[in-house]
C-alpha cells in the first residue's frame, strides 16, 4: 500500500504537469491522434497469479488480455522532445478457476470478469531520427486513473461467486515506453511500440465464495485479494497531419 502523503503528492505532481501542458499549448506544433492497444498482463511487481486456499476448496486468480483505446494530443517542444496527453478507455480482464475436495468428492469450475477505468496519461517523449521519415522514441510519464463501479460475476456452473470493489475511485500509475514511427506531412504519423504501466497501489479488492456442496449449499468464504493490474501493451497510434491551412502556408 502507498501512504496517503505520497499518494496526494503524486496527484499534485500530475496536476502540475497537466497545467504546464495546457499553458504551453501556444508553443510548437500540436497534433491530434488516436490509439488502440491490447493489454497483456505481466507477472512482475506483485501482479502475478494468486492462489487462494480455504477449508474445502482453492481458487486461482490471474489476468488475461484486455484492451485500451482513446484520443491523444501531442505538443512539440523542440526537434527531439514532445509532450503527449490524452484520455483513454481501459478494460482489464481477469479469469479464475477453482477446485474442491469436499468429502472425497471433487468438482471444478471457471469464470472471468472485466474491470474498466478511464485514464489521463501525461508523457514526455524523446526522439532519435533514424531517416528522413523514421523516428525512434522513448517516453516516461504518469497517468491519472478513474475507476468505474464494483463488478460481480459467477462461474460457469454457478459454484464460484465473485465480487470486486474498487480500492479507491482515483489512482495513479507510471508509464514507460519505446517505439518507432513513420512521419509523412500529408498522411500523418504512424506509430508502433510497447509500454509498461504500473499502478502505484491496489486497484481492486476481490472477494470469492465457493459453494463446494453445490449451488446454494455450504460454501467457503475467502479473505479479500488485492489486485494491482500491471500490464504490458502493444501500442498502435495514428496522428492526423497538420491542418490544411498550416500545410499551405
Amino acid at each position: 500500500m502507498v501512504t496517503k502523503p505520497l499518494y496526494y503528492l503524486f496527484i499534485m505532481l500530475l496536476l502540475t504537469c497537466y497545467g504546464q501542458i495546457v499553458s504551453q499549448n501556444n508553443v510548437g506544433d500540436k497534433m491530434i491522434g488516436f490509439t488502440l492497444s491490447p493489454l497483456i498482463p505481466i507477472d512482475y511487481f506483485g501482479a502475478g497469479p494468486l492462489l487462494l486456499e480455504n477449508n474445502f476448496s482453492n481458487i486461482e486468480l490471474s489476468s488475461k488480455i484486455g484492451y485500451q483505446f482513446g484520443m491523444l494530443m501531442r505538443n512539440t517542444k523542440s526537434k527531439n522532445i514532445t509532450l503527449e496527453s490524452g484520455i483513454l478507455f481501459c478494460r482489464r480482464n481477469f479469469k479464475f478457476k477453482g477446485e474442491n475436495n469436499f468429502i472425497s468428492s471433487s468438482s471444478s469450475d471457471i469464470g472471468d470478469f472485466g474491470y474498466i477505468n478511464y485514464a489521463f496519461p501525461f508523457n514526455a517523449l524523446v526522439f532519435i531520427q533514424l531517416s528522413d521519415n523514421m523516428h525512434m522514441n522513448t517516453s516516461l510519464g504518469a497517468e491519472l486513473d478513474f475507476y468505474a463501479s464494483a463488478v460481480a460475476s459467477k462461474s460457469s456452473q454457478n459454484l464460484i461467486h465473485h465480487y470486486s470493489e474498487r480500492a479507491r475511485w482515483i489512482n495513479g500509475s507510471v508509464n514507460a515506453s519505446i517505439g518507432v514511427e513513420f512521419r509523412d506531412k500529408d498522411a500523418g504519423i504512424f506509430y508502433i511500440g510497447s509500454q509498461v504501466n504500473i499502478p502505484i497501489s491496489t486497484i481492486l479488492v476481490t472477494h470469492f465464495k465457493y459453494y463446494y456442496s453445490g449451488s446454494g449449499g455450504d460454501f467457503d468464504n475467502y479473505e479479500a485479494a488485492f489486485l494491482r493490474g500491471n500490464y504490458f501493451n502493444i501500442q498502435l497510434k495514428y496522428f492526423l497531419p497538420l491542418s490544411m491551412e498550416k500545410t499551405k502556408n
